[in-house]
């Protein structure tokens, strides 16, 4: 059993300002320019989303020309900000990823007071979190979590065995300052850093997580046979979703139906367990089904789909 929060997410955005620093180029495409002639399927990049031209054009701006036949579509965030957006136009872009070399190194500054942060669908093998505020040399909040780690039991396993690996990891107990920087270090030496979502925010309770919770994936590849029985299998992408029992005093459900409601149309980020990091998720709530308390307990399924 664990202590059940939710954290809603602040806005990260590039017209927010709060990426001080990121060490991930944002070259996937040339730039638009007002004056450059485009050929169809000319891809560039306006306003950090990436376009591609549905006809030649010329000056017709990518986010704002009305003009039909429509000029641009829209493919989604550039690399740097699929990390904090996964909307392609009105579409949630699932299983994108903010990729780069070695590591993903960037500062942030919410500028609000924030406790939380979670990371999911981490490739890397370690994650560290340092927060500092003006005026001071030494970090508020200094700690590495290892994303990977050697299999135990025995020496053979140890050098031998393959590693246990994390995609997830949350924590609560950021010092909730206003003014502060944090800077995320998501390091894969010889490989490639990975980082599906990044979440901050004020964590509230919702409940205890306990036994009978479930979790699994939605595969949404399609398998098409032909007259002879031939399979042809059309890959296609995957949903997770961790399904939670939950429950609580009778005094805390008005509380808690009052802060999930809010939720109800944002991807935010669910934690049973900072332990488990499996049960970490971001995503929305498709269902909540609660009983009415008894002998002031309260049970409750939340059903959240991730939107990663």
């Amino acid at each position: 059993m664990s202590v059940m929060k939710v954290v809603p997410p602040i806005e990260i955005t590039a017209a927010s300002g709060k990426i001080i620093s990121s060490n991930v180029p944002e070259t996937d495409n040339p730039l638009w320019l007002v004056g450059t002639a485009y050929a169809l399927g000319a891809k560039v990049i306006f306003n950090h989303n990436n376009y591609e031209a549905l006809v030649a054009n010329t000056g017709r701006n990518p986010e704002t020309d009305k003009v039909t036949p429509v000029a641009w579509l829209n493919l989604g965030p550039t690399n740097r900000w699929k990390m904090f957006n996964k909307r392609q136009g009105t579409t949630w872009m699932i299983g994108s990823f903010t990729t780069n070399p070695e590591s993903i190194d960037l500062t942030i500054r919410p500028a609000a007071r924030i406790n939380s942060f979670g990371l999911v669908g981490v490739m890397a093998s370690t994650v560290r979190v340092v927060m500092t505020v003006p005026g001071t040399a030494t970090p508020i909040y200094d700690k590495t979590f290892n994303m990977s780690s050697k299999a135990g039991g025995s020496w053979y396993q140890y050098y031998f065995g393959e590693f246990a690996t994390k995609d997830n990891v949350a924590q609560f107990d950021l010092p909730a300052f206003n003014n502060a920087d944090i800077r995320f270090l998501i390091s894969a030496p010889g490989g490639t850093a990975q980082v599906g979502m990044l979440v901050l925010g004020m964590a509230k309770t919702i409940g205890v997580a306990v036994y009978g919770t479930g979790l699994g994936s939605e595969s949404y590849s399609h398998v098409k046979q032909d007259d002879f029985g031939n399979i042809n299998v059309v890959p296609g992408g995957e949903r997770r979703y961790v399904d939670f029992s939950v429950v609580m005093t009778g005094d805390q459900v008005s509380s808690a139906l009052r802060t999930l409601n809010l939720l109800k149309d944002t991807a935010a980020l669910y934690i049973g367990s900072e332990d488990l990091d499996y049960t970490i998720i971001v995503g929305r709530f498709d269902r909540l089904a609660m009983g009415l308390p008894t002998y002031d307990r309260a049970e409750y399924t939340l059903e959240v789909r991730s939107l990663m």
